[in-house]
């Protein structure tokens, strides 16, 4: 049985009310609310339910605070499952470590009884007082015996190896796979919040060794909601997609960009001063200003996208959040002053 067992009808009915309560709370009609509400209404998520019962309690929701839900109380539950995969994994490398140390031991054992062999034909020839051809013949072949011995031994200790060896390749590439996928957002190829928060970390200790500040942009797509509204989620899908590409193709390799949260991205930029960012953002935001708005209906241009930047520097010692949010509140104010702009922090 999955996440949610309702059947066709049931979830159909949960549909209705999800509808009426959204419309209630006056959230949007976004993905990542839905969910969250789906979840109250169902009761497949107590802790999701007496979170938000407690904001509830405490005034009006905000789309804010439903996204916190959402990433608060769904994505640790939905990553149950690549939880329990890595458990697999863990036993699988355990079966083998326990294969090798078997081998190991055996290798171990077996080359001990070939030591004293070779030990009591040594001393066979030491102490004998007569060395005749009969007794170097059975010495020879004792030696060759407790060779032979010690080669299988060799022999199966490698194959053992490069078995495991190849197992431990497999479970490795698996495990990377798996990293990747739930690090990347599967609607815009980009990585999510979760990849986010391990890149950054990872980018900013990389970038104390470097010459140079690190900046980072703050993208909003103007007017998302009105365009899921009007236009329908397949449209408002292929928008998030078209600005994602355009993302990926106005930065470099080593420059991070992810998916933030709903309609809004980040991008990291080591090594690259705010006026250098300011051009990137720039012509970032006038090539997204090229991409045409299709009608879902007859695919006709219907308007343009744009998007609202803001642009901060990374400073040492402060918190990779505190950039973050910096840079989100130079974007509201590129909002404020009528959209599709980049704005800085130093301009507020």
């Amino acid at each position: 049985m999955g996440r949610y067992p309702e059947t066709k009808e049931e979830s159909a009915e949960i549909l209705r009310l999800v509808l009426r309560k959204m419309t209630e709370w006056s959230l949007s009609f976004t993905p990542i609310h839905y969910t969250v509400v789906y979840e109250y209404i169902s009761g497949v998520n107590d802790s999701l339910k007496k979170a938000v019962d407690e904001a509830l309690a405490a005034g009006p929701l905000t789309d804010a605070l439903v996204e916190n839900a959402y990433y608060g109380f769904i994505v640790p539950e939905q990553a149950l499952p690549a939880l329990e995969s890595r458990k697999l994994l863990t036993d699988e490398i355990l079966a083998i470590l326990e294969r090798m140390s078997r081998s190991a031991n055996t290798t171990v054992e077996n080359t001990q009884k070939a030591r004293f062999g070779i030990l009591s034909q040594h001393n066979a020839l030491k102490t004998a007082e007569v060395v005749d051809t009969a007794l170097l013949q059975t010495v020879i072949a004792r030696l060759a015996g407790e060779t032979r011995k010690l080669l299988e031994t060799s022999d199966a200790l490698e194959t053992q190896l490069r078995t495991s060896q190849k197992e431990i390749e497999s479970l490795k590439n698996e495990l990377s796979a798996a990293a990747q996928e739930s690090s990347v957002d599967p609607l815009t190829g980009v990585i999510n919040r979760r990849g986010f928060d391990r890149r950054i970390t990872e980018c900013l200790k990389a970038q104390e060794s470097r010459p140079g500040v690190c900046s980072v942009l703050f993208i909003d797509i103007d007017n998302f909601k009105k365009i899921n509204d009007d236009h329908g989620h397949s449209v408002g899908d292929r928008i998030l997609q078209a600005v994602a590409q355009v993302l990926k193709g106005k930065t470099r390799g080593e420059d991070i960009v992810a998916r933030y949260g709903g309609e809004e991205f980040v991008v990291v930029l080591p090594s690259t001063p705010i006026d250098k960012a300011h051009i990137v953002a720039e012509n970032i935001r006038q090539n997204v200003e090229r991409i045409a708005l299709l009608s879902s209906k007859d695919n006709k241009t219907i308007g343009t996208v744009t998007v609202s930047i803001g642009i901060d520097v990374h400073k040492p010692g402060q918190k990779w959040q505190q950039t973050v949010e910096r840079a989100d509140k130079a974007m509201y104010q590129s909002k404020q002053a009528g959209k599709n702009r980049t704005t800085a922090y130093f301009q507020i």
